[in-house]
């Protein structure tokens, strides 16, 4: 924590001037514990160094809503990660290093929140640090710094923001991911019923860096800074309730639409870790997804398709935003799920996704499993994996295909108490307490080297709430 923003003290001093009357101020609070075991493949297929990992950790997550009048709201969650020995923290919610870790502490949200602007209950501004989350997460759902606006009505639905991260709120000393400092963004959303229960929604967002490029001749360090973007990303999508696990029609949908335009400049490095010159990239691309899900009435399952686009190669190749979170609830179910396997976790770019799925619901069980096909669109190209650090080759665009199952037993009925609640947004986690299981298989195609081994992710977790 190097650098102290400007929101930290706006929200120090808002507070004390909201809460002038002691007396209207009620507090809430919740505390997520979860005890889990997680077992890792080798990351590179085999073809390296890297071992799997097993290892046991403790998750405790306490949450904290001050209502200090009814117009301003203070609302704090924080997290103790304390894991056996070193893993790959597989929270998708923060914008740090993928990096293997230690124990750490940090802070997930602190913000306050001013809902006196007008009279819809539905509108609301956010000041701090926050995750901001959209439908699909495709575009938002990490963790950020941001003055955000909410406006929501049973026809419209609106939010605009600007975001900016200071620093990782980490006590393990594991920084910003070098894409995201000195980066700037914008975005916004709107949405309406084009007919009862089908949403039709239009969304922008620009990412501008500022700053911190280095110089040519520069020496840079480790994990250095190496692209400037300019870049914006316009979409269009339609559902009628695909992402809400609990939707009550019988067939749902979700189609969307984004393309990309901008530039890129990039650095290059001399051997000995100096910059050695610059080039520009221009950037056209599009992305597209289409799913649909079944849900008969006389039973509590559910099936469904998605097919997922991202054009690939020079400048078609797509990237997402870099402020996804690509876990969430598709199957049918309440359990957030990874949409691009668990043992690989793909970004979109250059990237063709064909997923089956199937899910079983009940009051205190539900299951699903996802079966997926992964190509390259361009085959000459990269892709990017969370999970996965092997490269690909330039002779084949066949990456693999994945199989993912889940299956949870809740315990408990439970309350609801996140920092989604107050601004109607989705809700990824389930305010239950429950035991989840989540086992994931990636196996390579020959986009990956001959005899690379089939990479697995196992994770098997207790999750308590005390209200």
């Amino acid at each position: 924590m190097k650098k102290k923003p400007l929101w930290a003290a706006l929200i120090v001093n808002g507070a004390l001037i909201a809460s002038g009357n002691a007396e209207a101020i009620e507090i809430s609070t919740a505390l997520r514990t979860a005890i889990g075991g997680q077992a890792d493949g080798a990351r590179d297929l085999g073809q390296g160094n890297l071992s799997s990992n097993e290892v046991l950790y403790l998750n405790i997550s306490p949450r904290v809503s001050v209502e200090l009048n009814k117009e301003w709201t203070f609302y704090f969650r924080g997290r103790a990660f304390l894991p056996t020995g070193d893993v790959l923290d597989s929270d998708e919610t923060q914008t740090t290093l993928q990096r293997e870790t230690k124990s750490f502490v940090k802070l997930d949200e602190a913000w306050l929140r001013y809902g006196g602007f007008t009279s819809y209950p539905g509108e609301s501004v956010r000041l701090g640090h926050q995750i901001i989350r959209e439908n699909d997460r495709s575009w938002l759902g990490r963790d950020l710094d941001a003055v955000y606006w909410v406006f929501n009505t049973t026809q419209l639905t609106s939010s605009a923001g600007v975001s900016h991260q200071f620093s990782a709120y980490r006590s393990d000393g594991i920084e910003l991911q070098s894409e995201l400092r000195d980066r700037i963004y914008g975005h916004a959303n709107i949405a309406t019923d084009w007919r009862p229960e089908h949403q039709i929604g239009f969304r922008a967002m620009h990412a501008r860096d500022i700053n911190g490029f280095p110089s040519t001749r520069e020496a840079v360090g480790s994990d250095p800074k190496l692209e400037e973007v300019n870049l914006t990303w316009l979409g269009l999508y339609l559902s009628n309730g695909y992402l809400n696990p609990k939707s009550p029609t019988p067939l749902q949908y979700w189609g969307d639409v984004t393309y990309l335009v901008g530039n890129t400049i990039n650095a290059g490095l001399s051997p000995n870790k100096f910059v050695s010159g610059f080039s520009k990239q221009e950037i056209a691309a599009v992305a597209s997804t289409a799913a649909i899900r079944w849900r008969p009435f006389i039973a509590p399952v559910a099936f469904g398709a998605e097919y997922a686009y991202s054009g690939g190669g020079g400048k078609s190749q797509y990237r997402q935003s870099g402020l996804q979170g690509n876990a969430v609830q598709f199957t049918g179910i309440t359990t957030s799920v990874y949409r691009y396997n668990e043992a690989l976790r793909a970004q979109l770019g250059n990237l063709r996704v064909a997923s089956v799925y199937a899910s079983f619901t009940m009051p205190s069980d539900e299951f699903a499993v996802v079966a997926q096909k992964f190509d390259k669109d361009d085959k000459r190209a990269p892709i990017v994996t969370n999970n996965i650090s092997a490269p690909t080759n330039n002779t084949s665009g066949d990456v693999g295909y994945g199989v993912d199952f889940i299956a949870s037993h809740f315990l408990t009925k439970g309350t609801l108490l996140t920092s989604q609640e107050d601004d109607g947004g989705d809700v990824t986690e389930d305010p239950r307490s429950a035991i989840r299981l989540r086992a994931s298989l990636f196996n390579p195609g020959r986009a990956y080297a001959p005899g690379s081994d089939v990479n697995y992710r196992v994770i098997i977790e207790a999750t308590l709430w005390w209200f």
